[in-house]
């Protein structure tokens, strides 16, 4: 807790020892009553306001993870747990480089007030909300106290998607026992990831080393290893995008990301700076690319890419030329290069690859989208 002056506070002992002074020196009484009373009034007001507020005050975030520019609130809840009657105070949060200042009304004994203020949700990114810091100060403006109370927590912002179509012109999904449409496909050669047994998996499926180390049933996940395949490598390197057309590339990539993990493709992010891996779930996928930072590396982003027989979709989100890409058709089917730095929409086809040329993100989902299958 700490309790300062106001300048209006010094002021009033200035003028208040100015008057005992003058009232000494001349003789007149009254100066020195109008002292007493300006450094009795200072006194009053640090008693006044020095003891701390006894209130349980929590803040809750609701919802913690939200796309870009959609509202996010907080909601503080103020108890007062004490027999006394609790003075008014200011709460104020920190979210980021904004302040939100709530007045909590004076609180009765057992007291209970719940009060909400919305999050800036403008840019994508973690932002950081907290700690809460309760003011007080008394009538006159002469004493402030400050008090910061709790922990930090941090909100999510997602990129913004857009709707845009499912890549298509790869091989078609299909399952040894016949073609399905959507849902994930088990039983099949390939080994996904380990996960918690839950009712109804199959007993044969267990794998027990990993449930004797995990201390729970532990079974594999399988997979067809012939659905579709989408591999999008998004370029962080600052030597290629602004920072205003590196937060349109994560918006594309997660609007394109999303819709192909929602009709079941299997998917791979790989960026310069050093991701590189298979997508299991949207929301991981979501905060990793909030979390997304552009770096100073230069590394060619088609470095990392596995060359194989075939490879699925391949999308590559960047600022600059890239020579190697015709030479991926190989591995890849189709390959789409989306360049976000020119002034103008545009889409061709050059040497094999779909190049789509765009300004903003909707410029460039408009453009995927009319991309042929």
């Amino acid at each position: 807790m700490r309790t300062r002056l106001t300048l209006r506070a010094w002021g009033v002992l200035a003028g208040s020892v100015a008057l005992l002074v003058a009232g000494q020196l001349l003789g007149y009484p009254l100066l020195q009553v109008l002292a007493g009373a300006g450094l009795a009034v200072v006194l009053v007001s640090v008693l006044t306001v020095v003891r701390r507020p006894k209130v349980v005050v929590e803040r809750v975030l609701y919802p913690d993870r939200v796309e870009c520019g959609q509202p996010a609130l907080a909601r503080l809840l103020v108890r007062n747990e004490s027999t006394r009657r609790q003075p008014a105070f200011v709460a104020a949060d920190n979210a980021g480089p904004h302040q939100s200042e709530v007045a909590v009304a004076a609180l009765a004994p057992n007291g209970v007030a719940t009060y909400h203020y919305e999050l800036p949700t403008s840019r994508r990114g973690p932002v950081a909300v907290g700690p809460l810091v309760l003011r007080r100060s008394d009538p006159f403006g002469l004493v402030s106290c400050r008090v910061s109370i709790g922990s930090a927590a941090t909100l999510l912002v997602h990129p913004k998607r857009y709707a845009v179509r499912t890549a298509t012109g790869i091989r078609q999904r299909h399952h040894f026992e016949g073609p399905v449409s959507a849902g994930p496909l088990r039983g099949s050669i390939d080994l996904r990831r380990l996960r918690e047994y839950v009712p109804g998996d199959e007993v044969r499926h267990v794998h027990w080393k990993a449930s004797a180390r995990a201390g729970r049933l532990m079974v594999r996940e399988y997979v067809d290893p012939d659905q579709p395949r989408l591999q999008l490598v998004l370029d962080t390197r600052t030597s290629a995008l602004t920072a205003g057309q590196f937060d349109t590339a994560v918006s594309v990539a997660a609007s394109i990301l999303v819709v192909a993990a929602q009709s079941g493709q299997r998917l791979r992010l790989t960026t310069p700076c050093g991701t590189d891996h298979d997508v299991q779930a949207v929301s991981d996928l979501l905060d990793e690319l909030a979390k997304l930072e552009q770096s100073a590396t230069t590394n060619n982003p088609l470095e990392a890419l596995p060359v194989t027989r075939d490879g699925g979709a391949l999308v590559v989100l960047t600022g600059a030329g890239l020579a190697d890409l015709p030479n991926l058709r190989s591995s890849y089917r189709p390959v789409v290069y989306i360049d976000l730095t020119h002034d103008e929409q545009a889409f061709h086809t050059a040497a094999g690859v779909h190049v789509i040329h765009a300004h903003s993100a909707q410029s460039a989902v408009d453009a995927w989208n009319a991309v042929p299958a």
